[in-house]
């Protein structure tokens, strides 16, 4: 089994989808040998039909889409613990996984957006910032410039999220599942491109937020990180 991952400068992993599929390996106690690659040399992933990460390989499967990994994994190891835990549960992880990528990323995309050029490599750099430009009509300073409402615009988004664990431990409940690795890999984007913290202390999502980072052997806590 492989994953093909986005890895920046000094090996740093700050793809939101690529953590969703690494904590979902690791909630069904699977290991993937993990391929790094940069902006520059997406050629690595012609063979998946398309040009983004995380891409799994399991013997002659082919699988891209971070929930499409996760649909694979309950689907193709049954066996091992459920991300979804029943047909419902399935259906509710997937309006979490469009939730996150349509809400929650979106919100984010400004928070993280500088410091993830700040660790792109130097060579990548220009097709980072004229991708981005393209895509919003600013510049990386630009988008640089509006941090604190971009802050504002993330913990706003938060608020089903926050009141929700303020009952529970987990957004799955009392363990947590896909519904948490989904919210989880935006978290995971901020912790390794913005170096403030972006919870309040007494936040409910903050108390969650370190109780991701401790499983799986503290897989969350060990990545290269740029939070203070």
């Amino acid at each position: 089994m492989k994953l093909y991952e986005l890895s920046l400068s000094e090996g740093r992993n700050v793809s939101p989808f690529v953590w969703r599929a690494r904590f979902c390996l690791a909630h069904k106690g699977l290991e993937a040998e993990r391929i790094p690659i940069s902006y520059h040399d997406k050629d690595q992933l012609v063979f998946s039909g398309q040009d983004r990460v995380p891409v799994l390989v399991d013997g002659d499967m082919v699988v891209s889409d971070s929930w499409k990994i996760a649909c694979y994994l309950e689907e193709a190891y049954p066996e091992r613990p459920s991300l979804f835990g029943s047909a419902a549960g399935q259906g509710t992880g997937l309006m979490i996984n469009k939730f996150c990528d349509h809400v929650l990323l979106g919100s984010m995309f400004l928070l993280c957006t500088p410091g993830t050029y700040d660790v792109t490599q130097d060579e990548d750099k220009p097709y980072f910032a004229q991708s981005r430009w393209e895509w919003t009509g600013m510049t990386i300073e630009d988008i640089r410039s509006m941090e604190a409402e971009a802050l504002k615009r993330v913990r706003s988004s938060l608020e089903p999220i926050r009141q929700t664990l303020a009952e529970q431990a987990f957004l799955s409940g009392d363990t947590p599942a896909f519904t948490d690795y989904c919210v989880m890999g935006g978290f995971m984007w901020a912790r390794t491109t913005y170096a403030p913290q972006v919870l309040e202390p007494d936040d409910p999502v903050e108390a969650w937020r370190q109780r991701m980072l401790d499983l799986f052997d503290g897989m969350g806590r060990k990545t290269l990180s740029l939070e203070a």
